[in-house]
């Protein structure tokens, strides 16, 4: 009997573990025609049912020189990070993905949360894509899959930075 237990408690452990697929990975995100620059870290989860959840760990590199507003907002702040927390669905036969930001830690203001609509590339190496940077549909994202472990240390490590 206890081994008919082991045995099924495996095969569920087994199938939960296959509903759900984590990718990490590094990119970068500029607008279309601007020299607005940010790179970052992702860690994307894919659930059987196509829900995917997402950490973008964001870090401000630069900013149009032409914006005004901008230039004086980011005064001071390259370098800086802050986390978007992600909710959307992923088509497993187009590799179409849809997430938008939910909420954020961002203590500094230095990002807003966007709406992604990116293609996987059919080996889950390369999430590339447009967002919706304030209706324009000129934010160009673009990501390559990276060592989790890396990336996992880095969103640990500024969620508790980001805290204080």
């Amino acid at each position: 009997m206890k081994k008919l237990l082991l045995a099924i408690g495996l095969s569920v452990f087994t199938l939960m573990a296959e509903a759900q697929s984590t990718m990490y990975f590094r990119g970068e995100w500029t607008k279309l025609n601007s020299a607005d620059l940010f790179s970052g870290v992702f860690k994307i989860n894919i659930d059987a049912d196509g829900g995917v959840t997402g950490e973008l760990l964001w870090t401000y590199l630069a900013t149009d020189e032409r914006d005004t507003f901008l230039v004086k907002h980011y005064a001071g702040k390259k370098g800086k990070r802050a986390i978007e927390f992600v909710e959307g669905n992923y088509n497993s036969s187009t590799h179409d993905m849809y997430f938008e930001g939910k909420n954020r830690t961002d203590p500094e203001e230095v990002i807003g949360v966007d709406k992604y609509s990116l293609k996987l590339s059919a080996d889950k190496k390369v999430l590339y894509g447009r967002t919706a940077t304030e209706g324009t549909n000129e934010g160009m994202f673009y990501a390559v899959q990276v060592d989790g472990r890396a990336v996992a240390q880095q969103l640990s490590a500024a969620k508790v930075k980001l805290k204080k």
